[in-house]
Parts: C-alpha cells; structure tokens; sequence
C-alpha cells in the first residue's frame, strides 16, 4: 500500500515537474516569436509575480535597470509591458497615446458595474469622451474654477481657523486636509459640505473612503487568475461592495434632496452646481446610476491624491527645515506678515511651485499609473506590443532616473528654479515629470488639483511654524510609504502649529 502511494507521489510530482518546464518552454517560445520587449525569466504558473514584493513600483525600477525602461513581465495568466523611462513613456503616451488609450479593467473597478459609467475606467470611446468632456467643461476649466474661486477660499480660511483654534497640539495632517479637500469637491458638486470634523458620522465616512481606496489599491489575485473570481480569494470584491454601498447611501441622500428641492422650487442654491447640471442631462440617457457613480468617483479620488500629496509636503518641509525657513522667506517678502495667502499669490511664487514639483517628482501620488491596455498590436521601439496587452508606466522611477535628475534621492527644490528644468511643467508634455499621466488618459482634475496644493501649502506654512512633538527628530523623520494605487506615508504625520500671523488674521 505503502508502495502504491509513493508511485501515485512520484507520479504527480513528475506531472507537476512536466507542466511547469513546458509552461516556461511556452512562455520564452511566445516571447521569442511576438518580439516582445526583454525582461526576467518567468516561473510557470506565477511567471514573476512573486518579483513584485510588497512595494511594485521599487521592484519593477530595480528589474528595469537589468531588462531596459520597455520590459515585459508575464503576472499569473496576464502579459504586462513596463514602461520606466521618459523616453519610452513619450513613445507610449504621445506618439502612440490613441493606441494605448484603452484600460485594463482591475476586479475592484467592477464592483457594482462601477466601471461602466466611470471616467477612470471606461474604455476609450463614444462613452468616455462624453462622460470626460461633462466633468471638464462644468467642473474644471479655468471658468468654472475661476467661478468657484471663492469655496476655495472658504474652505482653506476655515482650515486655518480649525488649526488656529487647536495651535500648541499636535494634529493629524492627512486627517486635516482630507477633510478640507472632499468638503471643496462635495461644496463644488452639490453646494453643501460632506464632512463636519465635529460629527462622528462625518469620520465613520472619512474611513470608510480611506478604506475602500486602500482597499482598491490591493494588489489582487483575481486580476491575474481570472477563474479566480468566483472565490474572490482576498476579499476585494466583497469588502469593496460594503464600501460602495456606504457612499452610496450618503450621496443618494443629496441627490433625493435636490430632487425634491426642484419638484418644489424652494432650497435650490444661487446658481447651477454640478448636481444640478447632471441631473438636466437625465433627459438624454443618463440616469441616476451614472450620476453617483461618478459622483463617487470625482469625491474619493480628488480628495485622497491631493490629501496625499499636501501630506508629503509637509512632511519633506518639515524634514528640511532649510526649506521651510527659505518658503517662508519668500512668503514674508511676497505676501507680508499682515495678510493671509491668497490663490492669485500662487503665480507670484516660485520657490512655493518649486517644492510642488519636487513633491511630485519624490512622491507622485498614483506610483504606477492607472494600467493602460493595447487597442491594437502595435511596434514600439522595435518591439511588438500585442493588442489588450496591459502597459504599465512606472512613474515613481522616472522620478528617481540618475540619467535625469541629479541628487535623485535628495529633496531639493531649488532644482526647478534655475537651468533645464526651471521651465518644467507637469501637464503631460515634459515626461520626465507626469505625476498626473499624460496623453488622452490625462488626469482631468489637474488643474484644481494644481490650485488646491500650491494653495494649501502655503497657506499652512505661511499661517503657522510646524515642529515635531517632543522626543520627534526632523532628521529621523519616518519617510516609509505604503504601495495602493496611491502611494501614502506609512505613519501619518502629526505636527505642532504655532501662529506666525496676527490673530485677527485667523
């Protein structure tokens, strides 16, 4: 009996042995015969999934530098194409940007049809433009942000105060701004303020939107084993439709109040808001379901980038007191110490733009980009990228490339203010620097991300000095990051305000 088992043993062992060499035979013979672009061996069955660690963006920067800035990974059952260079992410983005305008559709994305009425995930057509030129043409052009210039203001004078009232504690930054950034979108969209700091539903709320886009970012089995799905083995799909469902209730809420408000013609705002505008265009095949999603869509992600990115700031300004005292300078010498930071400063202030762009060089909020995908094989570089290939663009390395940025580790605004790189923007022309994507697939919320960051930190830094609590040293300031689809501190930062301003001022 004993005998009969180890045959059965060594039997499936030998299948098992027999798969996985002519998967890997497969694997090497595709890659030779597609003329793929080079990159590591691949194990059968995970191919090089287990290269990626726990941080992506590092491992794949690290592959790149052995297989070149156009490499190909094999992730589960799915083919990728990174992209790690300025060079190759030009090819990508601008001369082939129709091609590679498609989406990879992550299993998160999916969650209650999510991506079928989204921006970020739709696939490149009839559908996206429209859903794209809605947004940008009654949400972000420079009218409409003109127009709303003043919820802006608003807003930031109400975060100063809220940190005025609570100076010599120690206070949650990210918690701080992401309140200030979802209460601008939620006034912007439907004219009222989704958070109150003070209520404890408001922070139930907060976390449940931390949650699902941690939870989102989660590296997933299921989008490289499909036949997983079923199973959804980490629980992604079903933790995600929780989620979904909480924002759903809390927008459904104002969506049926505004509803009611124009059934009546009483409670209306002043003027049109973007609700309003939404809610006309349900005559012409948009429904109420579009509407949240999208809703959903606009609130989580320019709340939780921006959130991001201010935290970073800080975070490196406080680390760099040299940098603050310099920022601050330039403040005095601008602004005064008789008067706060108004958005038309902005332009006024160069070393300010200087450590935004340094932010988003050393911390650019989406590390990997959103994964575009091959409408149609195409020959980039020499080599053959198949059609619904996924293209990966590693946007964290081309901010540390050596071959671009001298000191690349080092945070140093002052880069930016003279020589090659003093009239580098980050608007999707100069690759080297494409924290917000470039090409069709662009961000669309750059240009108020662009004003709430430029005016937030210097508001912040101008209001008030910031120091460490006691026993914390600037100079071993925690600088870890967490991989998701944004890439967040570790630790969030907690900081002492003191006020530089009269009080009258706040």
């Amino acid at each position: 009996m004993e005998e009969q088992w180890l045959i059965w043993l060594s039997a499936l062992l030998s299948s098992m042995l027999a798969y996985f060499l002519l998967d890997l035979i497969r694997r090497r013979e595709k890659k030779r015969r597609e003329n793929l672009p080079p990159g590591p061996p691949a194990w059968p069955i995970v191919g090089n999934l287990l290269q990626l660690g726990k941080k992506p963006n590092e491992s794949l920067w690290a592959l790149s530098q052995k297989y070149g800035p156009l490499m190909t990974l094999s992730l589960g059952m799915k083919t990728a194409v990174v992209v790690s260079s300025s060079e190759m992410a030009k090819e990508i983005l601008k001369t082939h940007d129709q091609n590679f305008a498609g989406r990879i559709l992550i299993e998160a994305a999916k969650v209650l049809s999510h991506h079928e009425f989204s921006i970020a995930f739709a696939q490149y057509g009839d559908y996206w433009r429209k859903l794209r030129r809605i947004a940008t043409t009654e949400l972000f052009t420079p009218t409409r942000l003109q127009a709303l210039q003043h919820l802006r203001r608003d807003q930031i004078s109400q975060t100063i105060r809220m940190v005025f009232e609570k100076r010599g504690k120690s206070m949650n930054i990210a918690q701080l701004v992401f309140y200030e950034g979802l209460n601008l979108m939620s006034n912007a969209i439907f004219s009222k303020n989704l958070f109150d700091p003070n209520n404890p539903d408001s922070a139930e709320l907060r976390n449940t939107f931390s949650e699902m886009v941690k939870l989102g970012g989660k590296p997933n089995l299921v989008d490289f084993y499909p036949f997983l799905k079923f199973l959804d083995p980490q629980g992604v799909s079903r933790g995600l439709t929780v989620y979904h469902k909480r924002v759903h209730d809390c927008l459904d809420v104002f969506i049926q109040d505004r509803l009611e408000a124009r059934r009546q013609g009483v409670g209306l705002p002043k003027e049109k808001d973007f609700l309003d505008i939404l809610l006309d265009l349900t005559a012409h095949d948009f429904t109420l379901v579009n509407i949240r999603a999208l809703l959903l869509e606009l609130l989580s992600a320019g709340s939780d980038t921006t959130t991001t990115t201010i935290e970073w700031a800080m975070v490196e300004l406080i680390a760099n007191p040299h940098v603050m005292k310099q920022a601050q300078k330039e403040l005095e010498d601008i602004i005064g110490l008789n008067r706060k930071v108004e958005e038309s400063d902005i332009d006024h202030l160069p070393y300010i733009q200087a450590i935004v762009k340094e932010v988003f060089r050393l911390h650019p909020a989406l590390p990997l980009a959103l994964p575009h995908r091959a409408e149609n094989s195409c020959e980039v570089a020499g080599y053959k990228i198949p059609k619904h290939t996924m293209v990966i663009v590693n946007v964290w390395a081309m901010g540390r490339d050596p071959k671009i940025w001298k000191d690349p580790l080092k945070f140093m605004p002052e880069r930016f203010l003279n020589g090659e790189y003093s009239k580098m923007k980050y608007k999707g022309q100069d690759f080297e620097l494409i924290p917000f994507g470039a090409g069709r697939r662009i961000c669309l919320g750059l240009p108020l991300a662009h004003q709430m960051v430029h005016f937030t930190i210097a508001s912040l830094i101008h209001s008030f000095n910031w120091t460490l609590p006691i026993g914390k040293n600037h100079e071993k300031i925690d600088m870890s990051d967490t991989f998701g689809i944004v890439l967040k501190k570790a630790i969030e930062l907690n900081a002492i305000p003191a006020p530089r301003l009269p009080n009258h001022l706040y």
